[in-house]
């Protein structure tokens, strides 16, 4: 009989999301997929699942333009589990809550394409640092879901802009001193237990098999050693 009671009422018993999610998306190639990295489609097929797979409740947006910690666009939050009275299909709502988290990031996209005020480029650092910011006082699990390519241009880094199409990064000494230089300038944030996902990353890079592994071992040894990162980079 309390089987039968707790499947009509809701809540009973019920278990409910708790994992705290920031989307973090690269808007400086969005609208070019000539370039292989197309960030509003990667969003509108990959973006759900994983919402899902990490069991998010509470989703957060970060733009990332050419100066992203000044950045101008944002969206509103999305509470993909929240609380409602009745006899309620919860998966269903979750469903078309994952659905308001896609249109919410292409909206950001959107602004970020068209609004003058933003600076071109792809800051990426500064929007993790924003999601960094964001992070959750709690023990609730904090995912990062960054949609980008990774190809790193900053025109507004300071005296060291960090541009990954043209920075040499051959050698490991190389690849050390721009990571030192940006350390220095405090421009690494602190993602220490951060659970990351990339998706997109290396895109571009990924053709070219010489370019590649310098790529990757320039961005694996910051966000492992500056970053604190516990997951490294990888294609998604």
């Amino acid at each position: 009989m309390a089987a039968v009671l707790c499947a009509v009422l809701t809540g009973c018993s019920e278990d409910r999301l708790a994992g705290v999610c920031d989307v973090v998306l690269d808007g400086s190639g969005s609208s070019e997929p000539e370039t292989g990295f197309d960030a509003e489609q990667r969003v509108k097929a990959q973006l759900p699942k994983q919402l899902f797979q990490a069991g998010c409740r509470t989703v957060t947006f970060e733009p990332i333009t050419g100066a992203s910690r000044s950045a101008y666009c944002t969206a509103d939050d999305v509470d993909l589990d929240p609380d409602a009275a009745g006899n309620l299909d919860r998966p269903a709502l979750r469903n078309t809550r994952r659905g308001l988290a896609v249109q919410r990031a292409s909206e950001l996209l959107g602004c970020v394409r068209t609004d003058q005020r933003e600076v071109p480029g792809s800051d990426v650092l500064g929007g993790l640092w924003r999601a960094a910011e964001e992070r959750p006082t709690g023990g609730a699990g904090y995912h990062l879901i960054v949609f980008s390519d990774f190809m790193a241009t900053d025109p507004r880094g300071g005296d060291h802009p960090l541009n990954l199409y043209e920075d040499d990064l051959s050698t490991p000494e190389k690849r050390r001193a721009i990571i030192e230089r940006l350390a220095a300038d405090k421009r690494i944030p602190n993602l220490s237990g951060v659970r990351l996902v990339t998706i997109g990353y290396g895109t571009l890079q990924g053709r070219d098999p010489v370019a590649f592994p310098a790529f990757d071992a320039f961005w694996k040894e910051l966000l492992k050693d500056k970053a604190h990162c516990p997951v490294e980079p990888k294609k998604v």
